[in-house]
């Protein structure tokens, strides 16, 4: 499922993750009153307990999901690709510095050996 919003990813992401969140707690206090409630003697609203149980693992997993979904892209933007990052900058810093060295020991005749 792809949320279309005219918010960025990380704000869209952030309020996905707000509302998962208030529905975790909505679910929580609904469990909450329905053990005591049962605890009261109270046995027919189980099927409302395995129901708010339910709720609570779905609230769960989505909240889960999101926030995987989040830490995925960031570590994209910042360029961290399967745990590892792409230091680009300074992979051109490198390059260029062996090219001036190259062109260095081009202009005084040749390249050392063991180099």
């Amino acid at each position: 499922m792809t949320i279309q919003t005219r918010l960025g990813p990380e704000q869209a992401a952030q309020e996905v993750l707000v509302e998962a969140e208030a529905h975790y707690t909505r679910t929580i206090q609904t469990l909450h009153a329905i053990i005591e409630d049962v605890k009261a003697g109270q046995l027919d609203r189980t099927k409302e307990l395995k129901d708010a149980l339910r709720n609570l693992h779905n609230a769960s997993q989505t909240a889960f999901d999101e926030r995987s979904k989040v830490e995925k892209r960031l570590r994209a933007e910042a360029g961290i690709l399967n745990d590892y990052a792409f230091d680009l900058d300074g992979a051109r810093s490198e390059i260029r510095g062996r090219l001036d060295r190259l062109r260095n020991a081009a202009g005084a005749g040749g390249v050392p050996e063991g180099s």
